[in-house]
């Protein structure tokens, strides 16, 4: 089961918006994980403990940014394939989330369904993500929040931001409560157009998967917006597992 801490984003917390101080110091917290910010040189807190990634597709050969994260944290990942069968019983999958709450120390559910995951939740006794690192997860909102928060730190005056295409998503949602929540004014949304340039920041979100950043008319660096994602998949790991 998850542990009750309002700083991880998971599918329980953030059933209710997230206040101000528990966002700025969950970017906090991620900015001391980036490489030039650790303290005691590439330390490996994590050193010893288990992850499994459960995954219903094929097992790609390329890690995950999940996977990645985990693995600078000196944690064991074991990405195992996820398929039950129509003839599998309540109690099959009940012993399955046990066996693997006695050999991991946390799991990730990565896509599978709703359904799936409550049962593997239920019988595993340890914490249990709802695919963290999936575009369309939450986490991936309060990522992009932090980098805009990281340029908006320079100005005193109230910033903006314009959310293009449709924010009415999980991601979405995350956004908008947690961009006002630390002050931003989010104005609505619509089109790509000339309008866009009357904010600070412009939040393109018309494909859902590939959401693009920008300051004015520039583009934001990519490597930066992945970098903060990877220190707060690590946050949320390392205030889950280190406690459990």
């Amino acid at each position: 089961m998850h542990h009750a801490n309002p700083l991880v984003p998971t599918r329980l917390s953030l059933l209710r918006p997230l206040a101000a101080t528990n966002i700025l110091e969950f970017f906090a917290t991620a900015r001391r994980l980036r490489p030039d910010g650790r303290s005691g040189g590439h330390r490996k807190p994590l050193r010893d403990r288990n992850l499994a990634l459960l995954t219903c597709g094929p097992i790609r050969e390329e890690p995950s940014a999940l996977h990645r994260a985990a693995l600078d944290l000196g944690l064991r990942v074991a990405v195992i394939g996820y398929g039950r069968s129509p003839e599998s019983r309540p109690q099959d999958v009940d012993a399955l989330a046990r066996a693997l709450g006695q050999l991991y120390d946390a799991i990730d559910c990565g896509s599978l369904p709703a359904a799936a995951m409550r049962e593997i939740e239920k019988g595993a006794g340890v914490p249990v993500y709802d695919g963290l690192d999936l575009d369309h997860h939450p986490l991936r909102a309060l990522a992009d929040l932090m980098t805009l928060h990281e340029h908006s730190l320079s100005s005193s005056a109230l910033l903006s931001i314009r959310i293009l295409g449709d924010a009415d998503t999980a991601r979405g949602r995350t956004f908008v409560s947690a961009a006002r929540s630390i002050g931003f004014d989010v104005l609505p949304g619509g089109a790509v157009s000339s309008a866009s340039n009357d904010a600070t920041f412009v939040v393109d979100a018309t494909r859902p998967k590939g959401w693009t950043l920008r300051m004015h008319a520039s583009p934001l660096d990519d490597t930066r917006r992945e970098e903060n994602h990877r220190c707060m998949l690590q946050a949320i790991l390392l205030d889950t597992i280190a406690r459990g």
